[in-house]
């Protein structure tokens, strides 16, 4: 009985998943927000985030990122602005140039002056969505597939979050087969709800970059009276472990919830978790769970970030 329970709650997520569109994208609009967000994560200070959406010899080390912007006048707080003013691609490869606004500071933070930087990007398509391959301040990119990288990805038990077209049969019997998910279900059933979620202190984290990895799916025909869930999924793309990663959200008065804090303690390199919140709703009509924040160590730094509203009709 329970692996039934266990398949249907798969087969819903993936169904879930492609009734949202999650499974598939405007390439370019894509392409664009990567580029945009490693900039972001540049300007924040953020290395070791700009160095995971990287793959390639330009940087060896979360440093060299650092290092070689820094060369370019474009330190931490120094962008004011970006814009793509051109982007190429195929399937399997892109090219970007990002005219970036870069202001020059003084010893104090004030701004002296501003000038425009380009900056010329290379992206490759690969299991784990876009990676960006090459970063040049000299010349725009050829859109070419001959100096592909090779990526090798950690095989899972699981991946239902990007592998969505992968038969459903396949996920069961992984899931199944490797026990992660029950193992952690039990584990989460034996702590205290006396913890709390705290993002103070923490390194803010731009939405889309939250989206690529978590997705938040409720349950099927939520009706009034009776108990419904809303399962949190988070895949961890990464080759070191996502530490004390927790979850929060604001549920309305027009609920009952028991726990609003889902706990994840530590998701390993490469694998996929889950949490729920089980809840009752009172009345009919549309449910908001607002402001669902996140927050997590990675790398010994502490981040935090907030996705969008998520409406679920109440029957």
């Amino acid at each position: 009985m329970r692996s039934s329970n266990l398949f249907l709650i798969l087969v819903i997520f993936v169904l879930s998943i492609y009734g949202s569109g999650c499974s598939s994208h405007d390439t370019s609009e894509t392409v664009n927000t990567t580029v945009i967000e490693f900039l972001e994560a540049v300007n924040a200070g953020n290395n070791d985030l700009a160095f995971s959406m990287y793959e390639g010899k330009d940087f060896l080390v979360p440093a060299s990122i650092e290092m070689l912007f820094k060369n370019k006048k474009f330190s931490p707080g120094s962008l004011k602005d970006v814009v793509i003013t051109s982007e190429e691609h195929t399937e399997l490869v892109a090219v970007v140039t990002a005219e970036c606004t870069v202001a020059r500071l003084d010893d104090n933070g004030n701004e002296l002056e501003q000038t425009l930087l380009p900056v010329y990007f290379k992206l490759q398509y690969t299991e784990l969505g876009w990676i960006i391959t090459r970063v040049t301040f000299s010349a725009p990119l050829e859109l070419s597939e001959d100096d592909l990288v090779e990526i090798k990805v950690q095989e899972t038990p699981i991946d239902p979050i990007t592998e969505n077209s992968v038969p459903i049969t396949v996920f069961a019997v992984l899931l199944f087969g490797s026990g992660i998910y029950l193992n952690r279900k039990e584990k989460q059933k034996q702590k205290k709800n006396s913890r709390t979620v705290d993002g103070s202190n923490a390194t803010p984290m731009p939405k889309g970059s939250l989206a690529q990895f978590i997705r938040i799916v409720p349950s099927q025909q939520v009706m009034a009276g009776k108990k419904a869930t809303i399962d949190v999924w988070v895949k961890n793309f990464s080759q070191q472990p996502y530490e004390n990663f927790a979850v929060k959200a604001r549920f309305p008065n027009t609920v009952d919830i028991k726990d609003l804090y889902l706990f994840f303690d530590t998701i390993p390199a490469g694998q996929a978790a889950k949490q729920t919140w089980t809840f009752v709703p009172k009345m009919q009509g549309w449910l908001g769970v607002e402001e669902p924040t996140i927050v997590f160590e990675y790398l010994g730094t502490k981040y935090t970030g907030t996705l969008d509203t998520v409406w679920v009709p109440v029957q």
